[in-house]
C-alpha cells in the first residue's frame, strides 16, 4: 500500500502493480495533478484487501477509520445479484465499504444498478478512460483467439476454447488470478491454450496488435479495462451482447464486435482479419481530461458536505 499526495487529494493505493485496478488508481493519480480538497481517494475490489469478503470489509473498514479524512471511494467488480452464497457474502462486504464513504464512484451504469440493489447509495458513474496508443508497428498475425487479463472462473475462457475454429489455439495475456494456478490445467484439457504470464506495459501493445482475433468473452462483466485496452491499441474486440458491452458500444459506435453465438463469430473473425480494426478516425472514450474532469467534480462536492 501507499498513500501519494496530489496537492489535496490523497490517492490511496493499494495491491500489485500489474493488478488492472492498481494500475487505474495509480495512473488517475498521476493524471489528476492538484485538485485541491483534502480527500482521500482509493480504488476498492476485495480480493485488493483480504482474501474473503469479510476480512477484505473488515481490513478497509479499519484501515479508513485510522486516516480520520473524507473518503471518495470507486468500486470495481461490484458484485452481481445471481442468488449465490458467495455473491451475497461479496455485497454485504461492498455495503460496509460504502457505509464508510462520503462519495461512492462506479465505472458504468450497470454497475450502478448492481449497487442499487443491495446499497441505498447513488453513486457516481465516470466510465473507465480509454487513452489510444501511439502509432506503431503492426507484427504479424499471431494466428490465435486472445483474451487479455487475469484467468479466473467465469471469465469466457472456457467457451472460448469450446468454440475455437479447428487448428487455432487460445492465448491468455495474463497469469491466474490468486487461488485460482488449477485453472490453467483444467482450461488446457477443452483445447489448445497458451498462458503467458504477466505481460509487461512496454510489450503489450505489440501483443494486441499481433492478435488474430481480439476476444473479451466475460458475460458478467460490468466493466472491462480489457475492453478498454483492446480500443486503446485500435481493435475492435469481439464481446458477447450483454448490459454493459451495449453501454460501451452506445458511448462509442462502431467500436465493439458484439455477438450471441461466439463459435461462427469467430469463425467470421478469422475469415475477415480486418474486421477486427477500428476504421480510422473511430471514437473512442472517454478520455483521460473528461476522467479527470468527472473526478474533480466527485472531490469537490465531498470538500462542501
Amino acid at each position: 500500500m501507499r498513500v501519494g499526495s496530489g496537492s489535496g487529494v490523497r490517492h490511496w493505493v493499494v495491491g500489485p502493480p500489474e493488478h488492472g485496478v492498481t494500475r487505474y488508481a495509480r495512473e488517475l493519480a498521476d493524471a489528476a495533478g492538484d485538485v485541491g480538497p483534502d480527500v482521500v481517494h482509493v480504488h476498492y475490489t476485495d480480493r485488493l484487501f483480504g482474501p474473503t469478503a469479510e476480512e477484505s470489509a473488515a481490513a478497509f473498514t479499519a484501515q479508513v477509520t485510522a486516516l480520520d479524512r473524507p473518503l471518495a471511494v470507486t468500486l470495481h467488480d461490484v458484485p452481481p445479484d445471481d442468488g449465490s452464497v458467495l455473491q451475497q457474502r461479496r455485497a454485504r462486504a461492498y455495503a460496509a465499504v460504502v457505509g464508510s464513504a462520503a462519495a461512492v464512484v462506479v465505472n458504468s451504469d450497470h454497475e450502478a444498478a448492481r449497487l442499487a440493489r443491495f446499497s441505498p447509495v447513488r453513486p457516481h458513474v465516470v466510465p473507465l478512460p480509454v487513452q489510444p496508443l501511439p502509432p506503431g508497428p503492426v507484427p504479424p498475425p499471431d494466428g490465435q483467439v486472445v483474451v487479455l487479463g487475469f484467468l479466473y472462473p467465469g471469465k469466457g475462457h472456457e467457451e472460448a476454447l469450446r468454440a475455437l475454429p479447428p487448428g487455432v489455439g487460445l492465448t491468455a495475456l495474463g497469469r491466474p488470478s490468486e487461488g485460482h494456478a488449477d485453472l490453467v490445467d483444467q482450461l488446457a484439457a477443452l483445447g489448445p491454450l497458451t498462458v503467458t504470464g504477466y505481460v509487461p506495459e512496454d510489450e503489450l501493445p505489440a501483443r494486441l496488435r499481433a492478435a488474430s482475433v481480439p476476444l473479451a468473452p466475460h458475460r458478467h462483466v460490468s466493466a472491462s479495462g480489457s475492453i478498454g485496452s483492446w480500443l486503446a491499441a485500435g481493435r475492435r474486440p469481439l464481446v458477447p451482447d450483454v448490459p454493459y458491452t451495449r453501454e460501451v458500444e452506445a458511448r462509442s459506435p462502431g467500436t465493439l464486435w458484439r455477438y450471441d453465438d461466439l463459435a461462427p463469430a469467430l469463425a467470421q473473425a478469422l475469415a475477415e482479419p480486418s474486421s477486427t480494426w477500428l476504421d480510422p478516425g473511430t471514437r473512442v472514450g472517454p478520455s483521460w481530461v473528461d476522467t479527470v474532469a468527472a473526478y474533480r467534480a466527485v472531490w469537490a462536492g465531498v470538500s462542501t458536505c
